[in-house]
């Protein structure tokens, strides 16, 4: 059990240290072979065995201080709730984000992981360990071992990002500044373009890889203006102290409301987001020009 009294820097070694061995461990199993399965008549909800796999090395190295997305439906939002409130450090992860990416031989997904206190994630991990695509040939199937990445991570404040190989660090990490390019385009994730609509005309233009951790690295690196947040508690909690590092914000939309002080009230009580949209942004006025684009699906 990690205490009150562990420091934010030791927490993230912690989380780097589990990601080293789940990237890999994920990496392995796609090559050799996935079946792949839907939760229940739901088929926007797959699952495969390296999900179990990530999950079962996610509860051995972070016990009982853990929601994650194969047993939060288990745990409940009381529960979710009494441990994200405690003085003591509560880990919240994503075994695989982008489990249909994953399985289909795609980039955009990875591993993730964020360490919350006092109601409120604080630092995080996530590891997108196929992430660096060669998209100058024909798609090809690269060993595991020579698979490139990138890691990302956020703790006290800042953010870094280290570049991997075969699903580990080949380098240090290293500061990551906010870019400051715009590209006119926003995170649009599945879930969202059910619900919702965009309008063109507004200047705003949609963008999708895969989950939300593809989703936070398009926008982490520049390659998106703003992203949304209509999902569940593993999908937001693992992202967003690297969105807070780089300056962006929660505002509810339409009427770009502050989030909650808890982090478990942005959520049902299955953990879902649905009802809610959240937009990331850097700042009010940016929001504000996002949600004039924005319409009920």
């Amino acid at each position: 059990m990690t205490s009150s009294d562990t420091s934010e820097s030791d927490v993230l070694a912690q989380m780097l240290a589990f990601a080293e061995e789940a990237a890999p461990l994920a990496l392995t199993m796609r090559a050799t072979g996935l079946d792949m399965t839907n939760k229940g008549p739901d088929l926007g909800q797959a699952l495969t065995e390296a999900d179990l796999a990530v999950s079962q090395l996610m509860h051995a190295r972070f016990g009982p201080d853990l929601i994650e997305e194969e047993t939060a439906e288990d745990l409940g939002q009381a529960a979710a709730r009494a441990l994200l409130a405690r003085d003591a450090w509560t880990f919240v992860g994503d075994p695989i984000d982008g489990t249909r990416p994953f399985a289909g031989g795609l980039s955009g997904w990875g591993v993730m992981v964020a360490a919350c206190r006092s109601g409120w994630p604080r630092s995080c991990v996530m590891s997108l360990p196929a992430w660096n695509e060669d998209r100058s040939a024909p798609a090809q199937s690269i060993p595991a071992e020579a698979t490139e990445g990138i890691l990302l991570a956020a703790s006290e404040g800042r953010a870094f990002w280290a570049p991997t190989r075969g699903g580990r660090m080949i380098a240090a990490l290293r500061p990551l500044h906010r870019p400051e390019r715009r590209t006119g385009h926003v995170g649009w994730l599945s879930v969202t373009a059910q619900r919702y609509t965009l309008d063109y005309g507004c200047g705003w233009f949609p963008w999708s890889e895969g989950g939300a951790i593809s989703d936070a690295a398009l926008l982490a690196t520049g390659r998106l203006d703003a992203t949304l947040s209509n999902n569940r508690l593993w999908d937001l909690g693992p992202i967003l102290p690297l969105f807070e590092a780089l300056g962006f914000r929660l505002f509810h939309w339409p009427d770009l409301g502050d989030p909650p002080a808890a982090f478990v009230d942005l959520f049902d009580a299955e953990l879902s987001a649905h009802d809610d949209l959240w937009l990331v942004c850097r700042d009010r006025d940016q929001a504000a020009d996002l949600a004039a684009a924005i319409r009920p699906a």
